[in-house]
């Protein structure tokens, strides 16, 4: 596909750990490309942010962004792999993408994660629960 040649082909010196399937692109990026890479998907090739995700994993929180070339059907997955989980935080992509402000405090509601630069970073699920003592229910507990 020619769109993901040309991606590959100005971006590739930051993507790592790639993995292709049918219609979707995985990468690994560094924190400190992930706003670089989300503005020449969005900007550059017309790319919807369609939304975010975020998991625990044994090395670090992963938060894996999906942007979709709707003419195409092509997804381009970035991921950023924080290796910190005692103080998870990676850079927004907001300032590039707007529509990412509500998923992006999502995931700080409910993972801890501590977008940098976002303009509202603040509960949003959990604000007014009723267990005060509700904080980031995604993330894994350690049994004493």
């Amino acid at each position: 596909m020619a769109e993901v040649e040309r991606f590959l082909k100005d971006m590739g010196g930051k993507i790592h750990a790639k993995i292709e399937k049918k219609g979707r692109l995985y990468f690994n990026v560094d924190n400190a490309d992930i706003r670089e890479i989300a503005e020449y998907l969005f900007v550059k090739m017309g790319c919807r942010l369609s939304t975010a995700t975020a998991m625990e994993m044994y090395h670090g929180i992963e938060v894996l962004y999906h942007f979709s070339h709707d003419k195409t059907g092509q997804y381009f997955c970035p991921r950023v792999v924080i290796k910190d989980k005692k103080n998870p935080k990676v850079n927004s992509i907001t300032s590039i993408v707007e529509g990412a402000i509500w998923i992006e405090r999502e995931m700080f509601d409910l993972w801890g994660i501590e977008f940098i630069g976002h303009p509202r970073m603040e509960e949003l699920l959990t604000l007014h629960h009723p267990n005060p003592d509700l904080k980031h229910p995604l993330r894994f507990k350690e049994v004493a």
